[in-house]
């Protein structure tokens, strides 16, 4: 896949988010399996409307559109009330609208109370993300393995024709870290593109929108090692992944 340069002018930070074509034209794209619903849910205190929570962080979240004419609700800049369902527990919650897809909505989260706080930490912890990690249908092809989590959490292994892995990539936290037997490790911000997703089933194929990081960063690397050592995977597969991980930086 041809990588392009990067835009190095950025935007105000209250602009950045709102779907932009110049802008993602300089970013590499990926088709990335996604399942069209999650157990996080938002429900809208406005009319009473239940959307699936695709993205989570401590900062915001994105939700699913599946009736395009819903998009009305959520003009930029506005902010809806709502309550967040995490693992059965419920949240009141107040978040901006700061971007929009065809089919996802992406909020900040404003004023959280700290019990909010406090449960969304525990709950994107690495270490119960990981743990949360369950083997899902090859997506594409036999070449493909996935693993999905809580929160827009997936690792994706891609074995090569001689049976070897030869690209493993995690997306999490609205981050991805990456090591790929040609071009080695790297790491970046990720967003979904604007464009329209496929939908096959359960599972809905979107464009990631990949940015990186000048060089590896370390703190998503430990991000990625802490995660996938708490998760199932079997324990040569975890070695494996660690080792391909190892900071070039010398951590």
């Amino acid at each position: 896949m041809t990588k392009t340069t990067k835009n190095e002018s950025t935007p105000p930070s209250d602009l950045k988010l709102v779907p932009d074509a110049s802008q993602e034209n300089n970013l590499e794209r990926r088709r990335l399996p996604r399942l069209s619903l999650s157990s996080e849910q938002f429900r809208l205190s406005q009319n009473g409307k239940i959307f699936s929570v695709t993205d989570l962080s401590l900062e915001g979240m994105a939700i699913r559109i599946l009736d395009r004419g819903d998009l009305v609700l959520f003009p930029v800049g506005v902010l809806q009330e709502g309550i967040l369902n995490l693992r059965a527990e419920k949240f009141q919650i107040k978040a901006r609208v700061m971007r929009f897809t065809n089919t996802t909505v992406g909020f900040k989260f404003e004023n959280l109370a700290d019990s909010s706080v406090q449960a969304l930490k525990h709950f994107l912890d690495p270490s119960v993300l990981g743990a949360e990690l369950r083997p899902l249908p090859a997506s594409e092809s036999q070449t493909t393995s996935w693993y999905h989590g809580p929160s827009g959490t997936d690792l994706l292994f891609w074995r090569a024709t001689d049976g070897q892995y030869r690209r493993v990539t995690l997306y999490v936290l609205g981050s991805f870290i990456q090591w790929d037997r040609e071009t080695g490790l790297s790491t970046g911000r990720s967003q979904f593109s604007a464009e329209n997703g496929e939908t096959r089933g359960i599972v809905r194929f979107e464009t990631m929108l990949l940015d990186p990081d000048s060089t590896p960063d370390r703190g998503k690397l430990s991000v990625a090692k802490t995660l996938i050592l708490s998760s199932n995977l079997p324990l040569e597969l975890q070695k494996w992944c660690v080792k391909q991980l190892g900071d070039p930086n010398g951590s």
